[in-house]
């Protein structure tokens, strides 16, 4: 019983981590920009420093950049 619930939390931390890099390639190419304008002038360096933040919060990034692509922040 316990060996199954490892593995389903074990799955469904990759999974989450999976669906957060899926969001982040678009997010590190349009919509860094899109938050923040100075974000449209990032380096490389810069948007490698976002990329754990990104990915872990990806729920959040969708949301909030769903909001500034609509005009409300």
């Amino acid at each position: 019983m316990l060996e199954t619930i490892s593995t389903l939390l074990v799955t469904l931390g990759g999974v989450y981590a999976l669906v957060g890099v899926l969001v982040l390639l678009p997010f590190l190419l349009r919509g860094a920009g899109t938050l923040d304008p100075a974000a449209r002038r990032g380096t490389l360096g810069f948007r490698a420093l976002i990329v754990p933040g990104a990915v872990a919060l990806w729920p959040l990034v969708l949301v909030r950049w769903r909001q500034a692509s609509r005009g409300r922040r």
